[in-house]
Order: structure tokens, then sequence, then C-alpha cells
């Protein structure tokens, strides 16, 4: 590989929104309100979209910061989209 070419994706690297997209999010979240990293333990933050077109209609998943990393606590695909109002990003348990 050249020096100038962009490193390409891992083999079965997925390009749909992952875990890691909506832990970066939620920091993105937390820092835009100022938010210590040592306060953001027990934060939680979901995610869902639908408009799959394979045999799963949607997502939807959560994540958790526990002991200073960010934990997936539910991953779901579904087989129907999801319902009004579960779509994108959500705060479930914000830190003061």
């Amino acid at each position: 590989m050249e020096a100038n070419t962009p490193p390409q994706p891992a083999a079965g690297a997925c390009d749909h929104f992952q875990p890691g997209d909506l832990a970066r999010l939620a920091e993105a979240y937390l820092n835009g309100k100022s938010i210590p990293e040592d306060r953001w333990e027990g934060a939680r933050f979901r995610y869902g979209a639908g408009g799959g077109t394979g045999p799963f209609k949607a997502v939807y998943m959560e994540v958790e910061r526990k002991k200073g990393d960010w934990v997936v606590v539910k991953l779901d695909r579904r087989k129907e989209d999801l319902m009004d109002g579960d779509s994108g990003f959500k705060i479930i348990r914000d830190v003061a």
C-alpha cells in the first residue's frame, strides 16, 4: 500500500450505524453539557433507526457508561419498523 493511500475498512466492516457511533453521540452530548468524564458513570443512551432492506427492518441499541467504558446493554434487530418516536438519539439516564 502506498503511503498516501487512505486505510480501507476491515473486511466485513459495516457502513451502518454502530454502537461505537452511539457512544460518540453520547460523549458529544455529555461534553456539550460540560460534564467531566469522571461523572459519566451510569449515563445511558439509545438509538433506533428503521429503513432496513434485508430481513431486518429496524435496529435499536442502548449503551451505558460502566467502569469508564461504554458498554452495549441492548442490541435488537427487528423484523418490523420502529414505532413513531423511537428513531434517533435519545437519553435514557442523564447525569447531573
